[in-house]
């Protein structure tokens, strides 16, 4: 355009149509620079930047764990060079400047491609306010797009990306790297210790002093110096001061076993509490997290229904113990080949299972308790309790209730929706705010697809309470009011135990009971939600 503009210049200065054309091409051509320019000053400004990445190794860890479903999402979106250059990556060493820059480069090339909302890729991820605002307007293009993407980014990895207008300051960066510094020695420590014993370290404190110095059990961070108890939940060291929480300690071995091959090697072995970051038993640092749930609690439910399997005979003598715990995570995630016993978590009779195979004795124990409540956790599918087993797979009978203004009311209305009902007395707050959590994780979901109500037994003044209730806790969901004592009758409790319990109960479309549960979790319900709305689509 410009080389037009000058030679109408050249030929035709005198003419006052080439003068207006000329004055109208130089409009046209700074107008296009100009936004030009703006488009990409709004853009480039929402970009990642190496500031922007707060934490590079543990990013790169997370994206190897593609049984992570956010982060099988995000890494097949990545170059060929870049997914070969995270394989090479060991976990615990500092990043390459290539792999920095090879992610920097991937991220704002995802940033600019197109939508990067997925339901299934964003599965268990807890949206920001801003993210959600976002998401309803759904942005085609554009800066907002890019906005968009930039929020979904940084909800998926909050501990490694920072998110837009967050202020990311470098001001604890050096006790941080001390205290990554500290697990790569316990991790050398415990990898020469496990090469001459033939066995796993029992207390990290046994470590010192011929494999590390003591000065490594304590985190810069931790001004108590070790005191047992403030950073270890319970968990101390015996031997001496120390503030990392060792997930491995003799009461948690058989519960670690189970575990592993489950988790494989994003296991964690040792937790610093206070920055968050993990050790897992392959030797790799990551920081806490919102994608699975290994990366968030000391005690880590299984996610998977998995056969479990282990060596043990029956009756669990003594010598063939002591040799399990001689065992135990010595090849790290690689597990025996050889199986004696298989436990399906997903049998609501692990109790008579672990009795036949493990004998009485063993599940009164410490290790047996905690091994039955961590299988409780393994299974995806109904876990309902022996007297709500009944209610499993059946129609939900045509109770009637009262609504909040008095009406009559029946389920059947949301016959074609999965229903999601909550059954407790309104006279009591244990179960508010869990219900209000419930709440936010399933806000996103389509009215015409999901709806949840709450149930409670009559009482003079339940209008009242309602109105308290709701208020109190925050909650949009219709509690209806049961006059007859119905619900009572249908669960078979007393008046005494369900006015002390919450019972949530998942109706599929056809209004059949397909889950039971006692004592709302959230996180659990949701999950289970989520799989069985995804199985009818």
């Amino acid at each position: 355009m410009l080389k037009i503009i000058l030679r109408l210049k050249v030929f035709d200065r005198q003419s006052l149509l080439s003068g207006r054309i000329i004055t109208f091409l130089l409009a046209t051509l700074l107008i296009t620079i100009g936004i030009q320019g703006v488009l990409h000053a709004d853009t480039s400004q929402l970009l990642f930047e190496a500031k922007d990445i707060k934490d590079v190794g543990s990013l790169a860890v997370k994206l190897q764990d593609t049984r992570a479903v956010i982060s099988q999402y995000i890494a097949a979106q990545l170059s060929v060079e870049t997914q070969q250059l995270l394989e090479k990556y060991d976990g615990i060493s500092r990043p390459s400047p290539d792999l920095q820059k090879a992610l920097i480069a991937n991220l704002n090339r995802l940033l600019q491609a197109g939508s990067l909302y997925d339901a299934q890729g964003f599965t268990d991820i807890e949206f920001s306010e801003q993210t959600k605002r976002f998401l309803r307007q759904n942005p085609e293009s554009g800066e907002a797009l890019v906005r968009l993407n930039r929020f979904l980014l940084a909800d998926a990895y909050p501990h490694e990306l920072a998110s837009l207008g967050e202020k990311h300051t470098s001001e604890n960066s050096k006790e941080i790297e001390k205290c990554r510094e500290n697990l790569r020695q316990l991790n050398l420590a415990r990898e020469n210790y496990r090469a001459d014993t033939n066995e796993d370290v029992e207390w990290l404190s046994g470590l010192v002093p011929k494999y590390v110095d003591e000065k490594v059990l304590l985190c810069p961070a931790d001004v108590t110096n070790g005191k047992p108890g403030v950073l270890t939940e319970a968990a101390s060291d015996p031997g001496l001061p120390c503030s990392y929480l060792y997930e491995i300690r003799p009461s948690e071995k058989m519960g670690q076993r189970f575990l592993l091959e489950a988790e494989g090697d994003m296991l964690a072995v040792v937790r610093c509490e206070h920055h968050l970051l993990n050790l897992s038993v392959s030797g790799k640092i990551y920081r806490n997290g919102p994608q699975r749930v290994v990366y968030n609690n000391s005690t880590v439910k299984m996610t998977q229904s998995v056969p479990i399997q282990t060596e043990l005979s029956g009756d669990l003598p003594p010598e063939v113990r002591q040799q399990m715990e001689k065992d135990l995570l010595k090849n790290g995630p690689k597990v025996a080949s050889t199986t004696i016993l298989k436990v399906s978590p997903s049998d609501n009779n692990l109790h008579e299972q672990l009795k036949e195979q493990f004998g009485e004795a063993f599940l009164e124990s410490q290790e047996g308790q905690s091994l039955l409540k961590q299988l409780e956790f393994a299974s995806p599918t109904s876990t309902a309790p022996a007297a709500l087993a009944h209610l499993l797979d059946k129609p939900m009978p045509d109770i009637m209730l009262t609504d909040f203004l008095g009406k009559s009311v029946k389920l059947e209305t949301f016959r074609g929706k999965f229903i999601l009902l909550h059954i407790f007395s309104i006279n009591s707050d244990a179960y508010g705010p869990k219900l209000r959590q419930l709440e936010k994780r399933l806000e996103n979901y389509d009215a015409s697809v999901l709806q949840a109500i709450g149930i409670s037994p009559s009482d003079s003044d339940a209008v009242k309470a309602i109105e308290a209730f709701k208020d109190k806790h925050q909650l949009s969901i219709p509690i209806w009011i049961d006059k007859n004592d119905q619900i009572r009758t249908l669960l078979k409790r007393e008046t005494s135990e369900s006015d002390k319990e919450l019972v949530t109960l998942i109706l599929n479309p056809e209004l059949v009971v397909k889950d039971v549960s006692v004592d709302l979790d959230p996180e659990s319900v949701s999950r289970k939600l989520e799989k069985l709305i995804a199985s009818k689509k």
